[in-house]
């Protein structure tokens, strides 16, 4: 057997966000740079997220006039995290973040617009910015100029395809969420601009990307432009160390084992272990399940094993970035719930029909509190998302549009509906009494604007996704229109946040300390620079990018 079948200077495993960016600017540094993917299809969670990422002080920002700084930033994240994460390495994110994003901007396809208005999730925070500007989303991008490599483009979850087609921006789906005629004129606009379109709407999907898809195109064909190659059916499986420095690793190339050496290091940005069932048991408290992830197929844990192997050390196993999620008939991927938590006229309950949360709050923060009631010793998961028919009328609900029920939801059980409360509970297994009481009390709190209980709609980041057209609070309306409806609501996750620790240069660190040298890691198969906490729309895609960028740049140095 030959000793190496392929040599590159620096590897990088996983075609995400981060993964792509390492190569990029590893390439533009002066290094050979190799990207393999162990899917049939590239782009990796990047592809099917919403496509934001979380920079403060960003150029956009200063363009725009609004005032940011660093040294804001750094008061913010240390205040959220909570002394979990070195400082060196939030200083480290913050410093490199604007940077990465300017160059990228200057130098790639890569290029992004503001999402207006979009708070950070914690914005009563010292250093948060409550009106926006640090999570920005990529721009649309047509998808003809990919060519062939456009089918092999991971695509959007159904769930994120208006019509199971159009693709829509975040900051247009934040827009058509506004019930007033304003807002229906608005998204009249966004409909009209598809179907008037050919090249869109004839097509077999939508040729104008949007969120996870173009940041993963206009990353893709970047690569492309400088010729890096991107190996898809290749799936890493050992590193490969020569007195404690990596030099390389062997993995399973469509079928066949192969050996390739990284002159320059390996990076390993190749997700998190969401899917891997004998992970979340080891390492998770239950009740957990992979079903309930939303995570790419692959994303089993190979990276986080790999590193392990080389002598890494791991942290924030515990933990994911979690997302309520809801299980449809006949859907492969569940459904994120989030919207529908913040639109006025819902509310969420457990089996004691009480609610636990401040619905409208970030998403990885709903999850944790109906983790705690649960573990408390009240029933909690699954929870129930209930709804009047005001709500169905007016809003969307999971795949249902507003105003249409298909009847297979009902059929099927997904969609409790009930002319009572009582007979809504009675489906549900929820205690008909307490849902009765919570009810009628969160009516009496939407009819006065406040929720002294949980704060929903108090907040910038609560009335994000609510109804401006609903006074006084964007957030909150009486539930008391029958029919009543119900669906589950699991604790699931966008993909686990804990992996391989490493250092502000994103280097694989050992227990004592010491870096691997020729190692690197980014992404979900690293612990979290935002330790356990979630500082904004983009804080998962954002620093994958920004220790991608941090890593090329480190392995380029002579």
């Amino acid at each position: 057997m030959k000793e190496w079948d392929h040599i590159t200077d620096l590897l990088v495993v996983g075609s995400g966000g981060g993964g792509m960016t390492a190569a990029l600017i590893a390439k533009d540094h002066g290094l050979d740079a190799l990207v393999i993917e162990k899917a049939n299809v590239y782009g990796g969670s990047t592809a099917m997220s919403g496509g934001s990422v979380w920079v403060p002080n960003n150029h956009l920002m200063q363009q725009a006039g609004l005032q940011d700084s660093p040294e804001e930033a750094l008061a913010y994240l240390i205040s959220i995290t909570a002394g979990k994460v070195p400082e060196d390495r939030l200083r480290a994110y913050l410093a490199a973040a604007p940077a990465m994003l300017s160059y990228l901007e200057k130098h790639s396809h890569v290029k992004f617009q503001m999402v207006p208005g979009y708070s950070d999730y914690y914005p009563d925070v010292s250093g948060a910015r409550p009106g926006g500007g640090r999570t920005i989303e990529a721009a649309p991008f047509n998808a003809r100029r990919l060519g062939h490599m456009r089918r092999y483009l991971r695509p959007l979850p159904h769930q994120a395809r208006l019509f199971g087609r159009m693709m829509a921006t975040a900051y247009d789906a934040h827009l058509m969420l506004d019930s007033s005629l304003r807002g229906r004129f608005r998204a009249a606009a966004i409909f009209a601009a598809y179907f008037l379109n050919p090249a869109r709407s004839l097509a077999s999907t939508d040729t104008r990307l949007t969120l996870g898809n173009a940041l993963s195109a206009r990353l893709y064909l970047s690569l492309e432009d400088r010729g890096v190659p991107l190996w898809l059916n290749t799936g890493a499986r050992h590193l490969i160390l020569d007195k404690g420095r990596v030099i390389g690793l062997e993995a399973n190339r469509a079928g066949r084992t192969i050996r390739i050496r990284a002159d320059k290091g390996v990076v390993l940005a190749a997700g998190g272990f969401a899917r891997n069932r004998a992970m979340r048991d080891k390492y998770q408290r239950q009740p957990i399940s992979s079903a309930w992830t939303v995570a790419c197929p692959e994303n089993t844990g190979d990276a986080i094993q790999m590193g392990l192997e080389a002598g890494g050390t791991l942290d924030l196993m515990d933990d994911a970035w979690w997302m309520p999620t809801s299980l449809v008939p006949g859907e492969e991927m569940p459904n994120m719930i989030i919207v529908e938590r913040s639109l006025p006229g819902s509310i969420v309950v457990n089996a004691a029909g009480k609610r636990f949360t401040n619905e409208a709050a970030a998403y990885i923060d709903v999850v944790k509190d109906q983790y705690a009631r649960h573990w408390d010793g009240e029933n909690s998961v699954p929870a129930y998302l209930i709804m009047d028919r005001r709500f169905r009328r007016r809003y969307p609900t999971s795949p249902m549009l507003p105003g249409f029920t298909p009847k297979k939801y009902v059929r099927s059980g997904y969609l409790k509906v009930a002319d009572t409360l009582e007979g809504l509970a009675q489906q549900c297994d929820i205690d008909p009494a307490g849902l009765v009481a919570e009810v009628t009390r969160f009516n009496r709190y939407a009819a006065s604007g406040s929720d002294p209980e949980f704060g929903r709609g108090a907040r910038s980041i609560d009335r994000y996704y609510g109804d401006p057209a609903v006074r006084p609070n964007a957030c909150l309306a009486p539930l008391d229109r029958p029919p009543y409806y119900a669906i589950e609501l699991w604790p699931g996750d966008l993909g686990t946040k804990g992996g391989l620790v490493t250092d502000a240069q994103a280097r694989v660190l050992r227990q004592d300390g010491s870096p691997i040298e020729g190692l690197y890691a980014t992404g979900n198969c690293a612990a979290s620079v935002m330790g356990h906490t979630y500082a904004g729309a983009g804080a998962t895609i954002g620093p994958s990018m920004v220790f991608g960028y941090v890593a090329a740049l480190h392995a380029s140095r002579p």
